[in-house]
This record gives structure tokens, C-alpha cells and sequence, in this order.
């Protein structure tokens, strides 16, 4: 989106952007960009492209996940979904990957005042669960939900997707190999 409105991102300043609140978002596209507005005007193209590229492609599942969700399925803990996207962008994903059945609750950034890096949707989470966030376990994949699950106080087991862990990010979690292995942190 922001190669086709004419201005292009390097990789770095893309990967920043994973679980990102807006306000921190449009900052960062609005200097790499060199243009006020930059942001909005690419969030707007990349959602169209999102659209048109889902209506011919499904959702792909990782290597993992399916047998990983049916272990944690027998534990006797509630799992929520704490994301950085709306329900109507995560919901169909849950829905077409055939997962929404393993989660007990949703939350999005549609219910704080802030999204990921800061720590307000895994308070509400917590708070919404009824339990303190010592008490809680996240499963991260980017450096903006580890920061968010780690400044509410909440344990987190990061499993590196696009972004692998930085010094930084160790001292804030634990790392995992892959799903399979956060077993491994949680028994």
C-alpha cells in the first residue's frame, strides 16, 4: 500500500508497526514517510488490499497451533484472545481457521483508550478475567505485545514470528522455539 500511494516503507519501519497502537503508528509511517497524513492514507489502501486479498486466499494456520490449542484445552484455565486489531478484522480469521471454539473470551483494542506497546488491553483483560495480571500467562509473537503483556505485569512467553527477540525483549519474556515448546512454560 504505501509502495503503490508513492511512499514506500523499508522493512524495518513495517515490522514496527506489528501490534501497534495508532497513535504511536502514525508517528512512526509520518516520518518515514516525510508526510503528514502518510499513515492514514496507507492504512486506508493496505485495508482495501487486505480485503481483496482475502476474498481469493484463506487464512493460513501455523505449524502447530491446532494441537497446541487442543493441549491447553484440557487445562483448567480461560484463554482470551488480547489483540491489537478490531473484532471485525480478527473475527473472520478465528472463524475460517476454526479456532474461535478454544477461546473463552476476546479482547480488543476497541474496549482501551490505548493499544499495544502500552499495557491497557492486557489490564482489561486481566480485570475482564477477574484475575491479577501475576496470574496470567500471554503468548506474544511481536516486540509491541511482549512491552504491552510485560508493562501490565502479565508473564510472557514470546514465540518469534517476523521479529525475533532483542536483548531487550528477553529480560521482558521468555522465548520460545515454537508453540509446541510454550508447554513447556506453562506445565
Amino acid at each position: 500500500a504505501a509502495e503503490e500511494l508513492g511512499r514506500p516503507l523499508e522493512e524495518d519501519v513495517v515490522l514496527q508497526l506489528r501490534s501497534c497502537d495508532s497513535s504511536i503508528a502514525r508517528k512512526i509511517v509520518d516520518e518515514a514517510a516525510d508526510e503528514t497524513g502518510a499513515y492514514d492514507r496507507i492504512r486506508a489502501r493496505r485495508k482495501i488490499l487486505m480485503k481483496e486479498f482475502l476474498s481469493e486466499h484463506s487464512y493460513d494456520l501455523k505449524p502447530g497451533v491446532k494441537d497446541f490449542l487442543e493441549k491447553i484445552r484440557e487445562l483448567p484455565v480461560r484463554k482470551v484472545i488480547v489483540t491489537s486489531s478490531t473484532p471485525e478484522e480478527k473475527m473472520p480469521a478465528l472463524e475460517s481457521l476454526g479456532i474461535g471454539q478454544y477461546f473463552d473470551g476476546f479482547v480488543s483494542v476497541k474496549e482501551v483508550k490505548r493499544g499495544k506497546p502500552f499495557p491497557d488491553v492486557y489490564l482489561f483483560a486481566c480485570r475482564k478475567l477477574g484475575l491479577e495480571p501475576g496470574q496470567c500467562l500471554a503468548i506474544e509473537d511481536s516486540p509491541n505485545g511482549v512491552r504491552s503483556a510485560y508493562d501490565a505485569g502479565v508473564k510472557v512467553v514470546m514465540v518469534p514470528d517476523l521479529t525475533g527477540p532483542t536483548d531487550e525483549l528477553r529480560r521482558m519474556c521468555r522465548v520460545a522455539d515454537g508453540i509446541e515448546a510454550v508447554m513447556d512454560f506453562i506445565t
